[in-house]
Protein backbone atom coordinates (compact mmCIF):
# COMPACT_ATOMS: atom_id res chain seq x y z
CA UNK A 1 0.00 0.00 0.00
CA UNK A 2 1.47 3.32 -1.06
CA UNK A 3 1.42 5.70 1.93
CA UNK A 4 3.05 8.73 0.27
CA UNK A 5 1.34 10.90 -2.34
CA UNK A 6 4.42 12.77 -3.49
CA UNK A 7 8.05 13.51 -2.69
CA UNK A 8 8.55 17.26 -2.18
CA UNK A 9 12.22 17.44 -1.32
CA UNK A 10 15.15 15.15 -1.94
CA UNK A 11 18.90 15.09 -1.60
CA UNK A 12 19.81 11.48 -2.43
CA UNK A 13 21.32 9.69 0.56
CA UNK A 14 20.93 12.75 2.80
CA UNK A 15 17.23 13.54 3.28
CA UNK A 16 13.80 13.22 1.68
CA UNK A 17 10.47 14.91 2.37
CA UNK A 18 7.10 13.56 1.34
CA UNK A 19 3.41 14.29 1.74
CA UNK A 20 0.41 12.08 2.45
CA UNK A 21 -2.97 13.81 2.15
CA UNK A 22 -5.15 11.92 4.62
CA UNK A 23 -8.73 11.72 3.35
CA UNK A 24 -11.89 10.35 4.93
CA UNK A 25 -11.98 7.75 2.13
CA UNK A 26 -8.85 5.92 3.33
CA UNK A 27 -9.74 2.22 3.72
CA UNK A 28 -8.08 1.97 7.15
CA UNK A 29 -10.61 4.43 8.63
CA UNK A 30 -13.42 1.86 8.22
CA UNK A 31 -12.27 0.01 11.31
CA UNK A 32 -9.96 2.49 13.04
CA UNK A 33 -12.28 3.78 14.42
CA UNK A 34 -15.73 4.23 12.81
CA UNK A 35 -16.94 6.85 15.31
CA UNK A 36 -13.57 8.56 15.78
CA UNK A 37 -11.30 7.90 12.76
CA UNK A 38 -7.55 8.18 13.37
CA UNK A 39 -4.68 7.04 11.17
CA UNK A 40 -3.08 3.92 12.69
CA UNK A 41 0.39 4.60 14.06
CA UNK A 42 1.82 1.68 12.12
CA UNK A 43 0.74 3.40 8.88
CA UNK A 44 2.40 6.64 9.94
CA UNK A 45 5.58 4.58 10.44
CA UNK A 46 5.04 2.99 7.01
CA UNK A 47 4.82 6.47 5.46
CA UNK A 48 8.10 7.33 7.17
CA UNK A 49 9.74 4.13 5.92
CA UNK A 50 8.58 4.77 2.35
CA UNK A 51 10.01 8.30 2.35
CA UNK A 52 13.26 6.96 3.85
CA UNK A 53 13.31 4.27 1.18
CA UNK A 54 13.17 6.87 -1.59
CA UNK A 55 16.08 8.73 0.00
CA UNK A 56 18.17 5.57 0.36
CA UNK A 57 17.34 4.07 -3.02
CA UNK A 58 18.30 7.26 -4.85
CA UNK A 59 21.59 7.36 -2.92
CA UNK A 60 23.10 4.70 -5.14
CA UNK A 61 20.76 5.08 -8.11
CA UNK A 62 20.78 8.71 -9.32
CA UNK A 63 19.09 7.50 -12.50
CA UNK A 64 15.88 7.18 -10.44
CA UNK A 65 15.67 10.95 -9.76
CA UNK A 66 13.19 12.24 -10.90
CA UNK A 67 11.17 9.37 -12.33
CA UNK A 68 7.61 9.33 -13.58
CA UNK A 69 5.64 6.33 -12.22
CA UNK A 70 5.31 4.77 -15.68
CA UNK A 71 9.10 4.87 -16.08
CA UNK A 72 10.04 3.35 -12.73
CA UNK A 73 12.59 0.59 -12.83
CA UNK A 74 12.07 -2.54 -10.74
CA UNK A 75 13.83 -2.27 -7.40
CA UNK A 76 14.71 -4.74 -4.69
CA UNK A 77 12.34 -4.37 -1.78
CA UNK A 78 13.82 -2.87 1.37
CA UNK A 79 13.12 -4.20 4.82
CA UNK A 80 12.53 -2.50 8.14
CA UNK A 81 14.94 -3.93 10.67
CA UNK A 82 14.13 -1.82 13.73
CA UNK A 83 11.85 0.93 15.00
CA UNK A 84 13.53 2.91 17.77
CA UNK A 85 12.29 5.70 20.06
CA UNK A 86 9.08 6.18 18.06
CA UNK A 87 6.71 8.61 19.74
CA UNK A 88 3.19 9.45 18.64
CA UNK A 89 2.32 12.90 19.91
CA UNK A 90 -1.17 13.48 18.52
CA UNK A 91 -3.66 11.65 16.30
CA UNK A 92 -3.70 12.12 12.53
CA UNK A 93 -7.28 12.49 11.31
CA UNK A 94 -9.12 12.87 7.99
CA UNK A 95 -8.31 16.21 6.38
CA UNK A 96 -4.75 16.34 7.73
CA UNK A 97 -1.79 16.73 5.39
CA UNK A 98 0.97 14.55 6.80
CA UNK A 99 4.46 15.89 5.98
CA UNK A 100 7.18 13.30 6.50
CA UNK A 101 10.93 13.94 6.62
CA UNK A 102 13.63 11.27 6.70
CA UNK A 103 17.26 12.16 7.40
CA UNK A 104 20.13 9.70 6.99
CA UNK A 105 22.21 9.32 10.16
CA UNK A 106 24.67 6.52 9.34
CA UNK A 107 25.11 3.23 7.51
CA UNK A 108 26.81 -0.04 8.32
CA UNK A 109 26.99 -2.16 5.20
CA UNK A 110 23.45 -2.54 3.91
CA UNK A 111 21.80 -1.37 7.16
CA UNK A 112 20.87 2.30 7.31
CA UNK A 113 19.97 4.34 10.41
CA UNK A 114 17.45 7.10 9.65
CA UNK A 115 15.83 9.83 11.75
CA UNK A 116 12.17 10.35 10.83
CA UNK A 117 9.49 12.83 11.77
CA UNK A 118 5.92 13.53 10.71
CA UNK A 119 4.15 16.85 11.03
CA UNK A 120 0.72 18.28 10.39
CA UNK A 121 1.30 21.94 9.68
CA UNK A 122 4.04 22.96 12.11
CA UNK A 123 2.93 20.45 14.76
CA UNK A 124 5.09 17.38 15.32
CA UNK A 125 2.79 14.33 15.37
CA UNK A 126 5.35 11.49 15.40
CA UNK A 127 9.11 11.06 15.46
CA UNK A 128 11.73 8.42 15.98
CA UNK A 129 14.42 6.40 14.25
CA UNK A 130 14.28 3.52 11.78
CA UNK A 131 16.86 0.93 10.79
CA UNK A 132 16.33 -0.13 7.18
CA UNK A 133 18.03 -2.85 5.18
CA UNK A 134 18.59 -2.66 1.45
Amino acid sequence: MLMVDRIDGLEPGVFAEGIKCVTANEPFFQGHFPEHPIMPGVLIVESMAQVAGVMLRTRSRPDLVPVEPAEQKPARPGVMANIHRMRFRRPVVPGDQLRVRATHLKSLGTIHHVKVEARVGEELVADGELMLGA
